[in-house]
């Protein structure tokens, strides 16, 4: 008799401990539910007012440097290559999402104007660099940055694989121009293509003394 009085005491307790336990979660919860809606609304207000600010590039001519960069995924600039009739926007990164709206560029290069390796890309759908095998050797080629313009010459055009990481140089002191695509361009090759075509211009820089 006494261990069963005994076990219901001890049931007891455990219930009323229950009992307390979850009168505390619910009002700790009810105090952190608040805390995060308040936390998650200071990050939306956040990011809205950010999205609404326009990052536009701006350039240092003397010192060869952008000295405000564009904003990631947003474009930036037009490249166009007159002789083949190629006119495309340019966006700043190069996922998947970018290359779907025209030439992207990797963010690991320099922007054009600031005297290193520029690294653009596009696929080679109609509209995008399906002309790029037609480009030939002295070809001009014009980007129109939101900063200024920049003109090129085609200097060299060739067919790599994708691993050869060595056919992308990143120059820091001249200013080379790297355009790639898929290879071959012909869409009725079917299966995953292992190479690039790429094509290297360098900056003309009108009345340099």
């Amino acid at each position: 008799m006494k261990r069963e009085n005994t076990m219901k005491e001890f049931a007891s307790k455990i219930a009323i401990s229950f009992f307390f336990a979850a009168i505390f979660v619910v009002i700790f919860y009810l105090f952190l539910e608040n805390k995060i809606s308040q936390y998650i609304s200071l990050i939306n207000t956040t990011a809205v007012k950010d999205s609404l600010e326009e990052k536009i590039a701006t350039y240092n001519l003397e010192a060869k440097r952008l000295i405000s960069f564009p904003k990631y995924g947003s474009k930036y600039a037009t490249i166009e290559i007159p002789s083949v009739k190629i006119n495309l926007p340019v966006y700043y990164g190069d996922t998947k999402k970018i290359l779907r709206l025209g030439v992207g560029h990797y963010n690991g290069s320099y922007f054009p104007g600031e005297n290193g390796s520029i690294i653009y890309a596009a696929h080679n759908n109609p509209g995008y660099f399906q002309k790029l095998d037609q480009v030939k050797i002295n070809d001009e080629v014009i980007i129109k940055a939101s900063y200024g313009d920049f003109k090129y010459k085609v200097i060299e055009t060739k067919v790599v694989k994708e691993t050869n990481l060595d056919a992308f140089p990143i120059q820091h002191n001249h200013e080379l121009l790297i355009m790639y695509t898929c290879w071959p361009i012909n869409r009725s090759v079917v299966g995953r293509k292992t190479e690039r075509l790429v094509v290297y211009a360098e900056r003309v820089v009108e009345n340099e003394n």
